[in-house]
C-alpha cells in the first residue's frame, strides 16, 4: 500500500500539559492553540490523515535513567480504516506527552514516512515523529 510520506507538516502543536480524556476536548486545544498562532487555516481535524487500520510511530527524548537519549516506538489502531487528523494526534500526545512536556524538542513537526520495513508491525506503516524546539 502508499502511504503519504509527510502527514501533518504544517499542523501547529506543542506536547506539553496534560493527556486528555476526549478527542474532543483535544480539538478544541488545537484549535485555540492555533487561533493563537495565526495558523486556523492549516488544522482540519476531521480530514483524513492516512488510509490504514495501524500506525507505529517512533519519536525521541532525552532519559535521565540511562543519561542518553532515548528512540521509543509505540502502535497506534484506529476506530475506523483510517486516522483522522485528530484521532492521530490525539493519540500521539496522549502517548508521549508526559516523556516530551519538559523536553526543549516538543512542538509537533508534523511525521515522516520510514521507508524500510517496519520491525514492529509488518502491517503498520511505521512513521518518525518530527520534533523541533
Amino acid at each position: 500500500m502508499n502511504y503519504p510520506e509527510e502527514i501533518m507538516h504544517d499542523v501547529a502543536w506543542s506536547f506539553v500539559g496534560m493527556q486528555y480524556r476526549s478527542q474532543k476536548q483535544f480539538i478544541e486545544a488545537v484549535n485555540d492553540y492555533n487561533e493563537k498562532l495565526g495558523t486556523t487555516g492549516r488544522w482540519n481535524p476531521y480530514a483524513t490523515a492516512i488510509q490504514c487500520k495501524e500506525v507505529t510511530i517512533q519519536y525521541s527524548y532525552w532519559s535521565d535513567e540511562e543519561d542518553e537519549e532515548v528512540e521509543e516506538d509505540f502502535n497506534l489502531v484506529s476506530t475506523t480504516s483510517a486516522f483522522t487528523n485528530a484521532e492521530l494526534l490525539f493519540g500521539i500526545h496522549n502517548f508521549v506527552v508526559d516523556k516530551l512536556k519538559h523536553e526543549d524538542n516538543h512542538f509537533f513537526e508534523g511525521l515522516t514516512l520510514w521507508e524500510g520495513e517496519n520491525p514492529s508491525s509488518l502491517n503498520a506503516p511505521l512513521y518518525f515523529l518530527m520534533q523541533g524546539n
